[in-house]
């Protein structure tokens, strides 16, 4: 049902592109700093890489918190197996009476 549901999601957004890149073939220059200039792309195309841009760039801005949870349980995973260590070789001495 998921996947199905997705699959027509997928199937709209990709005909209400593909039409609006037909209702608009007319070409954008794209000027940067220093007089550079390319182009001209059609304006459905330049809409497509910024918005991937603006996908990319928030996936990194979201994946930093959890590389920061990732390191952290990397952390106490090692700081565990030290303790377990510890408790290993203490196990294993002998018990000492007191009189």
């Amino acid at each position: 049902m998921k996947r199905t549901l997705s699959a027509i999601l997928f199937l709209l957004v990709f005909l209400i592109g593909v039409s609006f890149a037909l209702k608009n073939p007319q070409g954008v220059a794209i000027q940067y700093y220093f007089g550079l200039e390319w182009g001209p792309f059609p304006v459905s195309l330049v809409i497509i890489v910024v918005f991937l841009f603006g996908v990319l760039a928030g996936g990194v801005v979201a994946s930093l918190p959890l590389l920061v949870r990732y390191r952290e349980a990397r952390r106490l995973r090692r700081r565990m197996e030290e303790m377990e260590q510890e408790l290993t070789r203490l196990r294993k001495l002998p018990l000492k009476d007191e009189p």
